[in-house]
């Protein structure tokens, strides 16, 4: 369980204006949408998570509209 991830090679569909910002977040496919705080290369999270697998994706929505994502480096 970790409230903490790292990521990069972030890629926005929707470049966010400043960070950190509020967002809603997923990190595997079957996960529930997580509140967290977004910032360059890492988010932290409201409630921890568990599984959180270097390699795998993280994706960052906002309402209902993806924003954008990257790769995680470590949980």
């Amino acid at each position: 369980m970790k409230k903490e991830v790292r990521f990069k090679n972030a890629n926005w569909l929707h470049k966010p204006e400043h960070f950190p910002f509020k967002a809603k977040a997923k990190i595997r496919y079957g996960a529930e949408l997580a509140n967290c705080l977004v910032y360059k290369n890492k988010a932290i999270f409201a409630k921890p998570q568990r599984a959180i697998t270097a390699g795998q994706s993280v994706v960052f929505y906002k309402n209902e509209e993806l924003l954008g994502g990257g790769i995680i480096t470590t949980p």
